[in-house]
């Protein structure tokens, strides 16, 4: 799929393109200029940091690098992954990562010891998301995904809309293990264990 601003679709399949898309986010600080947005992830990362031991972080569909920066911050070895060029040029300008990395990740081999996976799942069919979290390779994966459905989900591609509790079960089936509710930076996050 194209990631040109003149392109029908986003990213993810959605109504609006990648730059719309992006501008929204901006508009509705969603951007590393809200500080209130960025303490949320600050706040989120600390969290983290002090339940389970890891040095490597993989933020997968880093967006604007929120994430990614609040553990590069905490001195974590961090790599993004986006598949929206403006989230990726946005989050490289800022320093958000040690690494980048562009393109559908799912297709990727990734390895790590903590993998991030934050308001992502939504976009991605199970047919092209099992077999990726079959593969992935890690020790801690911190998954959140919206339950919600709202009248904007065909603008951002939201075709896969679960519970907490199917997503459970859709990650045991990809040999995750249940850990617990972690509820930052959302309520409805997960963390599991492979």
């Amino acid at each position: 799929m194209s990631n040109d601003q003149s392109a029908s679709v986003n990213s993810f399949n959605g109504n609006w393109n990648d730059a719309k898309c992006f501008q929204w986010e901006i508009d509705n600080g969603i951007s590393l200029e809200n500080p209130g947005f960025v303490k949320l992830y600050e706040a989120t990362a600390k969290t983290i940091a002090d339940l389970i031991p890891f040095q490597k972080f993989t933020d997968l569909g880093g967006g604007v690098g929120a994430y990614s920066k609040a553990m590069r911050g905490l001195g974590k070895q961090v790599h993004y992954y986006d598949r929206n060029i403006h989230h990726h040029e946005y989050a490289s300008e800022r320093k958000a990562a040690d690494t980048y990395f562009y393109g559908d990740f799912t297709k990727m081999k990734i390895t790590g010891d903590l993998i991030a996976m934050i308001e992502v799942s939504e976009h991605i069919d199970d047919e092209q998301l099992i077999p990726f979290l079959t593969r992935v390779e890690c020790n801690y994966f911190h998954f959140s995904s919206t339950p919600h459905t709202n009248k904007m989900d065909a603008d951002w591609g939201h075709i896969n809309i679960k519970s907490e509790w199917e997503w459970v079960d859709l990650f045991k089936s990809c040999g995750f293990k249940f850990l617990q509710k972690v509820q930052v930076p959302t309520y409805w996050s997960l963390m599991f264990t492979k």
